[in-house]
């Protein structure tokens, strides 16, 4: 029986990057790293409107799922589950 891809994703199964500055890649759910991050710019194709409130600060832990493929961090880190 196979496991099904959200729970590889979620289960961190298909990988993760540590992104502190910019990076690009095929990313499903993004994480803010123990001390938070600082969100300047993504690229994100079903997300409408999240531009406005999804970057600037994000508290430690914060999670947002998405088809995220480019990541801009300027303070920080996120790890960025592979989709």
């Amino acid at each position: 029986m196979s496991t099904p891809a959200i729970t590889e994703q979620s289960l961190g199964k298909r990988g993760s990057v540590i992104v502190t500055s910019s990076d690009t890649g095929n990313f499903a759910i993004i994480v803010a790293g123990p001390r938070g991050a600082t969100l300047d710019a993504f690229t994100c194709s079903n997300k409408t409107g999240a531009s406005t409130g999804l970057t600037g600060a994000l508290p430690a832990g914060y999670t947002s799922y998405g088809n995220f493929t480019s990541l801009t961090v300027s303070a920080g880190s996120i790890e960025a589950y592979n989709a």
